[in-house]
């Protein structure tokens, strides 16, 4: 609560402004599979300071040229420099911008939260997948830049990925019915680091479960480099270890199109 009320506070005097530029950029950011901090992308909340900065610098843009100064702002940013809300350092961290977190400006992508402690809420981010929000970010920009009407712009922006472009080939982690898919869930960024290590750095965790034979998993796009079956066999008894009929297996894109909510063109 307290973080939602400094957000608040960091948007103003433009708190509409920053209320419709926050579910605008929530809702591209679900769209493009890249708002699930369990899945190695940005929270909620790392997209709502980022809109409070942006709000409180040109709220009094009309809203579509507002979008266009996010993502213009965000697509340009060096993210080797941490982004903090206005306001938000804590009164004894010696100023704006500043974390407890020393470690912060060596990660790939830092947004800091608005209150005490202030600490990095992006830590999950891999530097591929700093480098997926950043071509998301110019993606959005570049549709912006070149905007017709409201409507269509939205529709562009929202428009599903074609990730079978970016990824060789699919796996699927996935559990049978029952309570484990909450433990399933806990253990992804596990595997996307293991999934790196095994020479696929470009992994990319699809968010929202999909069930696919009766089992309820995650897809995972594997990259350019996707590890073979007994690879992806061996990563997935040992990050699965100890979840009842936990699995990680090859699958094609038609099966998991059809087994689930995925709002990606395969």
């Amino acid at each position: 609560m307290s973080d939602a009320d400094a957000v608040l506070t960091a948007a103003e005097p433009h708190r509409d402004a920053f209320t419709a530029l926050a579910r605008d950029v929530k809702a591209w950011a679900r769209a493009r599979g890249i708002d699930s901090a369990p899945c190695g992308g940005l929270p909620g909340l790392a997209w709502t300071v980022l809109a409070a900065r942006t709000a409180h610098e040109a709220g009094h843009l009309p809203p579509l040229a507002l979008l266009r100064h996010f993502f213009a702002t965000w697509a340009a940013w060096d993210w080797r420099e941490p982004v903090g809300p206005v306001r938000a350092a804590a009164p004894d961290s010696g100023g704006y911008g500043k974390s407890g977190d020393h470690t912060a400006a060596t990660r790939p992508l830092t947004v800091l939260t608005p209150t005490a402690p202030v600490r990095s809420c992006t830590s999950q981010v891999t530097p591929a997948g700093r480098d997926l929000v950043s071509a998301e970010l110019f993606r959005a920009w570049e549709i912006l830049e070149s905007a017709g009407d409201d409507t269509a712009v939205r529709t562009q922006l929202c428009a599903p990925p074609v990730l079978r472009e970016r990824h060789a080939a699919w796996a699927l982690a996935a559990v049978g019915p029952g309570p484990d898919e909450g433990r399933l869930r806990g253990r992804l960024l596990a595997l996307l680091a293991t999934l790196t290590e095994a020479g696929a750095p470009d992994a990319h965790i699809w968010p929202g479960p999909v069930t696919v034979g009766g089992r309820t998993g995650y897809a995972i796009g594997l990259g350019a480099t996707p590890p073979d079956g007994p690879r992806l066999a061996e990563i997935g008894a040992e990050i699965l270890r100890g979840i009842r009929d936990a699995s990680l297996t090859p699958v094609g894109l038609p099966a998991l199109r059809s087994g689930g909510d995925l709002a990606f063109a395969g």
